[in-house]
């Protein structure tokens, strides 16, 4: 009786603890199990973003990057949503990525490689102003860009933003709605939207006002907007073919010089000549001057190619192409290598 008394006293002070150690261990396997859920979700979204980007789907892809970051924020995801915003010529959504990654990243290769592409896209993102007088500052004065709310401590300050078309719609109780379509080109465009005092409802819908750019939107603006990069380096490049004709040029006076100077000298190459090794040495020296001349032609041609390529391609609507153009030359031809990705 004694030994059965000493054993449910024993079950009775273990219980509790198994009981607990059961729970514990049921919750830690449950948690497991959560993450490595979470982790393949994310792992399948970023391979599906990479299938999607070869095949040149680069909104789906960004899509499916998105929802791997949402899944498992990480900074090589964050990394390769930029990369693949950028590809896509949403420069500010890219740029935006790039920072966050940069806030996250540990491995120093890949905060080199953020910090690189913050630096690069900095120079070439847009931007658009909404600007809101003190005048203009209705009671209850709330203004959306694309249906998104934009926060009173960011209007008159610059955002960057991607090319395309913003609605600006400003509302206040009691006011009639204004409304104004602003469009931003990919790169390098200065916009800004001036809201004017909203006036009393009078029945009549409000008209859609025009918005107010500045001097980088204006002429100015436009004329740097369309000066993109690519364009100025077609302009240096069409200056190295400008180059290469006139360097060409010389060359080609040059072996006729060489090629009159050994015609004196031996004027009938079928009469022995006194002269004939110095003609020789002449002929030898004209014909490279010719080879020379010839190669220079041939870079002048590939440059001038080279240089209107790049200016139809460097357009502010269609940088999503991209083409390399390679001049080269060999001493029995000349060539040019056009490489692109559309």
């Amino acid at each position: 009786m004694r030994a059965q008394q000493d054993l449910q006293r024993r079950s009775r002070s273990i219980a509790p603890t198994n009981i607990v150690v059961l729970v514990l261990g049921l919750l830690a396997g449950g948690g497991v199990r959560t993450a490595h859920a979470q982790s393949a979700e994310a792992e399948a979204l970023f391979n599906q973003g990479d299938k999607l980007m070869t095949e040149g789907k680069l909104a789906q892809a960004c899509d499916a990057f998105e929802g791997s970051n949402r899944a498992e924020p990480r900074a090589g995801t964050l990394i390769r949503l930029g990369d693949c915003r950028e590809q896509n010529q949403q420069l500010a959504s890219a740029w935006s990525a790039y920072n966050d990654a940069l806030a996250r990243v540990k491995d120093p290769r890949k905060r080199e490689l953020a910090t690189a592409r913050i630096a690069a896209l900095a120079a070439r993102l847009s931007y658009l102003t909404v600007e809101v007088s003190s005048d203009a500052r209705a009671d209850g004065l709330t203004i959306s860009r694309n249906g998104q709310v934009v926060d009173p401590a960011l209007w008159n300050r610059a955002q960057p933003v991607d090319g395309g078309d913003y609605v600006i719609l400003a509302r206040a109780p009691g006011r009639a709605d204004w409304r104004s379509t602003a469009r931003v080109a990919t790169s390098g465009a200065k916009v800004r939207i001036e809201v004017p005092r909203l006036d009393e409802p009078t029945g009549l819908t409000s008209p859609t006002a025009q918005p107010v750019a500045t001097a980088g939107a204006g002429e100015a603006g436009r004329s740097s907007a369309l000066l993109t990069s690519r364009r100025k380096l077609a302009i240096g490049v069409a200056g190295a073919s400008v180059v290469s004709i006139v360097v060409g040029g010389i060359l080609g006076n040059a072996a006729n010089g060489k090629h009159d100077d050994a015609f004196r000298l031996c004027p009938e190459p079928a009469k022995p000549c006194d002269d004939a090794p110095q003609a020789r040495a002449l002929i030898q020296v004209a014909q490279r001057r010719a080879l020379e001349a010839n190669v220079a032609f041939g870079i002048a041609a590939a440059s001038a190619v080279a240089a209107g390529v790049l200016w139809f391609t460097g357009a502010p609507d269609t940088e999503s192409m991209r083409v390399a153009v390679v001049p080269g030359a060999s001493p029995s031809e000349t060539r040019v290598v056009v490489m692109g990705r559309f």
